[in-house]
């Protein structure tokens, strides 16, 4: 073994040992609030809103408990960023990874000790059912580093920001509104936010002591556009982006995309003097049009003195940030390094537009609109044997790719829209080869070279508009990852896809756990066979899901049609394995 894998196993063993299980017990039910002086339900976590966010240290063990006591809707929660390496059933997305759970139920997701080991720094997690996130289902995720290589530098401890858009209607209508004639007729815009939020509130107050360095965790929670951050006064310097370390970077502005992180060290200044203000504008860029008199600007105070007065607010001087493709992965955590990806053995092609189909304004990916299946794709996999290994038995239109292990894999995204998009990816960050320009054209197959030697990587990148992005990993974590926008409206208008990562290996060492297959059997999911449910013949996919539901409820289930909760076999298949 080399130096630098002993130190690897080393350290590995180190936070092991130190690891401790944190237990959360949380029921959601929904709750009226006004954050931003607009009274609207939301979905809240043992009555609390916001919710409560998850703190851990490296290799800890994490158990939710999650309690569905919303009467009239399903829920998931997925855990952004988390690579849930060996237990990707613990990821979220529904059709992909499980059945949402249904009002009535329980329903654990359960972080094996240690499942973590590598990641650290800025994460969150987020309803992924149906755009319940626009419900209010989200809050941040820390991982505590304990080793962090910036701890000799910060003298005042942590701070979390969250930003995002914020709307007055409920999620159901939302999307009835976004996926209706009127709409696609009227060239299908997406529902443009009513307000903006910092910490899910506004004049938000963030203390602070002079001369200290604070660690801020800033992340965009929001549904739609991206959000911009600018602390009067202050500079910031990145150290990690979407909990990756990145060599610092000393900006004025961040600019977040919907889902995107940064960890970044803010000094304060030598006394106590004044208040600053904390200056946030969501990017109208991303809006069809802007209504007459729209206010895109929300604010917070870093407060020096409370009894001092509050600074006046004022707009931007001017919207521009650096550029992320700027950043580079630091040397300083071992978990972060890799050589860039220079020879690729599966190429993915992703031409995504949007189209009017059947008087709905639908996304899609290579000229196919993503629609959940029948069968949770993770399901399928486990139970179809040897033709796991083929795309056909998840169904055409979960857009389905299927990877061998260990194979560098690179996506090229093609942006046939005249708008920038949020791309994630599940269960891994990539390298970001090259990005080009916003207009600058597509990719035709010509020879690409990467941008850095030490690419930027994180889980989600901005693709601009009517241009094209190139992205590698390595194929090392078997499961079934989504790849989709993180605009909400445009997941639910089908701009996804379904990696299928090693399914000969994923059939060899993970399984469901019963409590998850009580949660389809309840609403009378099938949890075995292709996209269809079938059973007997895997290529047979009469029956699945081909088109895109006409009358969208977002998650609305009617309890009524729920069969009653049930006692299951504690995890399936019982030795790890499906022999079909």
């Amino acid at each position: 073994m080399g130096q630098s894998l002993r130190c690897w196993a080393s350290f590995s063993l180190f936070a092991c040992a130190l690891a401790d299980t944190v237990t959360l017990d949380w029921a959601l039910g929904w709750k009226t609030i006004s954050p931003d002086g607009t009274a609207r339900p939301v979905v809240a976590v043992n009555d609390l809103w916001p919710p409560p966010a998850i703190s851990l240290h490296e290799g800890d063990r994490l158990v939710i408990h999650v309690t569905n006591n919303l009467g009239n809707e399903t829920a998931s929660i997925h855990f952004h960023g988390l690579y849930q390496r060996g237990q990707n059933a613990m990821d979220g997305p529904v059709a992909a990874t499980q059945c949402p759970i249904p009002p009535g139920s329980k329903f654990t997701y359960d972080f094996k000790a240690c499942s973590v080991i590598g990641q650290v720094g800025t994460y969150w997690w987020h309803a992924h059912v149906a755009g319940e996130i626009a419900d209010g289902l989200r809050g941040p995720l820390i991982i505590n580093d304990r080793k962090n290589p910036y701890q000799d530098q910060i003298t005042g401890g942590e701070i979390t920001i969250t930003l995002g858009d914020w709307y007055h209607d409920q999620a159901p209508d939302l999307i009835r509104y976004y996926q209706s004639k009127a709409n696609a007729d009227d060239g299908g815009p997406e529902p443009i936010p009513d307000s903006g939020l910092i910490n899910d509130g506004q004049d938000v107050h963030f203390g602070v002591e002079p001369g200290k360095t604070y660690y801020v965790h800033v992340i965009n929670t929001g549904n739609f556009v991206g959000a911009y951050l600018d602390i009067d006064g202050h500079d910031v310097t990145i150290i990690e982006a979407d909990g990756i370390y990145t060599e610092p970077k000393t900006v004025g502005r961040l600019y977040l995309a919907a889902a995107q992180r940064y960890g970044v060290l803010l000094t304060t200044k030598a006394n106590n003097k004044n208040n600053y203000l904390v200056m946030c504008s969501l990017d109208t860029d991303m809006f069809d049009d802007i209504p007459p008199g729209y206010n895109p600007l929300f604010y917070g105070y870093l407060i020096y003195d409370n009894a001092k007065a509050l600074p006046t607010k004022k707009s931007f001087p001017n919207l521009r940030v650096f550029d992320d493709m700027d950043l580079v992965t630091s040397t300083s955590n071992q978990w972060d390094q890799a050589q860039t990806y220079t020879t690729v053995d599966r190429q993915i092609i992703l031409n995504m537009g949007f189209t009017d189909l059947d008087d709905q304004n639908r996304a899609t990916v290579n000229n196919v609109t993503f629609v959940p299946q029948k069968v949770p794709s993770l399901y399928t996999a486990l139970s179809t044997g040897k033709e796991a290994l083929n795309p056909v038995v998840y169904g055409v239109n979960s857009i389905p790719f299927v990877i061998k292990n260990n194979d560098i894999v690179e996506i090229i995204i093609n942006n046939y829209d005249n708008g920038n998009h949020p791309w994630h990816l599940h269960g891994h960050t990539f390298q970001v080869i090259h990005r080009n320009k916003p207009g600058g054209g597509y990719y035709k197959g010509q020879a690409l070279k990467a941008d850095s030697d030490r690419p930027l990587r994180r889980d989600t990148v901005t693709v601009y508009a009517n241009s094209y992005i190139a992205l590698r990993f390595k194929a090392d974590n078997p499961g079934v990852h989504l790849m989709h926008c993180h605009i909400e409206w445009h997941v639910e208008a089908g701009l996804s896809v379904t990696l299928i990562e090693s399914p000969d290996i994923m059939q060899q060492t993970q399984y469901i756990p019963g409590d998850h297959l009580d949660a389809c059997i309840r609403q009378g999911i099938p949890v075995k066979g292709n996209a269809a449910g079938n059973t007997k013949n895997f290529t047979n996919l009469d029956g699945a899901n081909i088109s895109p539901n006409k009358n969208p409820s977002g998650a609305i289930i009617d309890p009524t049609t729920l069969g009653p909760p049930g006692k299951h076999r504690a995890y399936w298949p019982r030795h790890g394995r499906h022999n079909y």
